[in-house]
């Protein structure tokens, strides 16, 4: 694989870490104008200016836990990643946890991890959690299981890892496919061609393409816990995705309101997910009002204007622009702001060091096939 390769992978990672410091301070807005998102911009940019330092959530804390979970154990090890969970979480509980997952690490511990899915099955009467909690942390997967030998099982691995890593927390059909949307988006990211411009509805389509399968074969899983709510078409990803595309096509982009009543800025996987996924294709042309001419910090820009839960929404935001541009499309003046740029850098490049070792394997083994 290449050095833009390693940049894309150790840009993911950055732009979750980014998103989620940045957005944190206007979590809960119910919308932040985009006047005041210039000058917040334009203040962390201008090096003579001095802000106070800004730390990540909840949502770059459990990220690491995955990522590191995958570098130790070179595979996904939902005990492992459980155990990782329970003890960032006690060593600083204060990231903005929230406190349904508390309880899902209290339990955890308390049984001494002897079913790393128990407790998260067990949450709303046995219907487990939609929030937004398991994508919010996915980014690592699709990087660990990238190859560039074989597409088709480089996603049948990835479904199944996203589904075993989801499931420690979140063990809603929601909330898994949620993670899985994401997931899907960040590796089609990485794959975009250097330099090319996305074409916002090709890369939607192969998004509905996969969901549609997911969605469907989910139906006919029996141990998946259904409830009205899953049932509901409003719940969709592939009905959220067909949203998201036709607000693309528009000649005007739809207006904050519209985008926070059918999209969602909310923490339930469904009412998030898609909303970044916007807020990142919309950022590939400039948008009205808001002034820069970088993408990532465009995506970021509109998270935050549409308010609610801004850190999650722009952190995943920010995972998808980091994997299309890589480190060289996040704006350096942002990183002096944010808590431990240098580790997520860090992560990044394990991951892709064990992505290259594992591909360089399966190239072998199908030579020696052969």
């Amino acid at each position: 694989m290449s050095a833009s390769t390693l940049s894309r992978f150790q840009g993911t990672l950055l732009g979750v870490l980014v998103g989620d410091c940045l957005g944190g301070p206007f979590e809960g807005s119910k919308y932040v104008s985009k006047a005041h998102l210039n000058k917040y911009f334009a203040k962390m940019l201008d090096p003579s200016v001095r802000l106070p330092f800004k730390t990540y959530t909840d949502d770059t804390a459990m990220t690491k836990s995955v990522a590191l979970s995958l570098i130790q154990c070179r595979r996904v090890d939902p005990m492992d990643m459980a155990k990782r969970f329970v003890s960032e979480y006690n060593a600083d509980p204060k990231r903005g946890y929230g406190a349904t997952v508390g309880d899902v690490f209290q339990n955890l511990h308390l049984t001494a991890f002897e079913d790393p899915f128990g407790p998260a099955s067990r949450q709303f009467g046995g219907m487990g959690s939609y929030g937004n909690g398991a994508a919010m942390r996915i980014s690592p997967v699709p990087l660990f299981t990238h190859s560039t030998s074989d597409e088709s099982d480089d996603l049948s691995t990835l479904l199944a890892a996203v589904e075993t890593c989801s499931k420690v927390t979140h063990s809603n059909p929601l909330g898994i496919r949620g993670a899985i949307l994401h997931a899907i988006a960040v590796r089609a990211a990485l794959r975009h061609k250097a330099g090319e411009k996305m074409d916002t509805t090709a890369f939607t389509n192969g998004l509905i393409d996969i969901m549609a399968q997911v969605e469907g074969a989910d139906s006919g899983k029996a141990h998946m816990t259904h409830s009205k709510l899953d049932k509901d078409p409003e719940t969709s990803y592939v009905k959220k995705l067909e949203i998201v595309r036709s607000f693309l096509a528009l000649n005007e982009p739809p207006h904050r309101e519209e985008i926070e009543e059918v999209l969602g800025t909310a923490v339930s996987a469904h009412r998030s997910v898609p909303t970044a996924l916007y807020c990142f294709l919309a950022a590939q042309k400039p948008i009205p009002e808001i002034e820069t001419d970088n993408v990532f910090q465009r995506a970021l820009m509109l998270s935050f204007h549409l308010g609610g839960d801004t850190d999650t929404i722009g952190s995943m935001a920010g995972a998808l622009a980091g994997a299309q541009f890589g480190l060289d499309g996040i704006p350096s003046g942002l990183l002096k702001h944010c808590e431990a740029t240098k580790q997520a850098v860090q992560w990044g490049e394990d991951l892709f060091n064990l992505a290259e070792t594992s591909s360089s394997a399966s190239s072998k083994g199908t030579q020696r096939s052969s």
